[in-house]
């Protein structure tokens, strides 16, 4: 009889070690776009995540005119931009306005979670355009603040660009708006950001 136990409780480890490693991508190769935590989940895995367990909290850190004119999901609970732009002045390195981390992350995302009843020791998953950007900031943030249970979303929203035929350039590859998972241009009450 002790034997057999010993058997079972092997192939159940093994067993939850298969699970888990099937429901993690591949760390980031850009160190860069590597996190603290070192957790990352595709979109799929990200939706399936939070079909499993109904507490996972998506965060979408992307700017409130990304979530009108290229979309959202309802799916995330908490809405917040990691990153702000400065419409006043333009970015040296890139074509487009200057960003700036917005100061007050955290203590938003902490608002938030609380009205959801989580916390620092909730899991979080953080989906920005193209999961290199913005999530990693967001989580480096989040670890600072005693956060660890917090994934990144590799592909983000709108995923990956295309890198050949004629839709080359488009973002038209994995991402959260390409698995086949619900999303929306429309800005409601309960996911709107409103500046104060």
């Amino acid at each position: 009889m002790r034997q057999s136990l010993s058997i079972s409780s092997i192939a159940l480890v093994t067993g939850f070690f298969i699970s888990t490693s099937t429901m993690a991508a591949p760390v980031p190769e850009n160190p860069k776009h590597q996190t603290p935590q070192g957790l990352y989940v595709t979109a799929k895995e990200a939706a399936e995540m939070m079909k499993k367990d109904p507490s996972v909290i998506l965060v979408d850190v992307r700017t409130p005119e990304e979530w009108q004119f290229v979309g959202h999901t309802g799916v995330a609970q908490i809405m917040i931009p990691s990153v702000k732009f400065d419409y006043s002045a333009l970015d040296t390195k890139k074509p487009r306005y200057k960003p700036a981390p917005n100061s007050n992350f955290i203590s938003e995302l902490e608002d938030k979670a609380a009205d959801l009843d989580a916390d620092e020791e909730s899991t979080y998953i953080i989906m920005c355009r193209s999961g290199s950007s913005r999530s990693q900031p967001a989580a480096k943030m989040m670890d600072q603040y005693g956060y660890e249970n917090v994934y990144i979303m590799v592909d983000g929203f709108e995923g990956k660009k295309t890198k050949t035929g004629d839709k080359k350039g488009f973002r038209l590859e994995n991402g959260w708006k390409n698995s086949g998972e619900p999303w929306t241009y429309d800005i409601t009450e309960k996911n709107a950001y409103f500046v104060e």
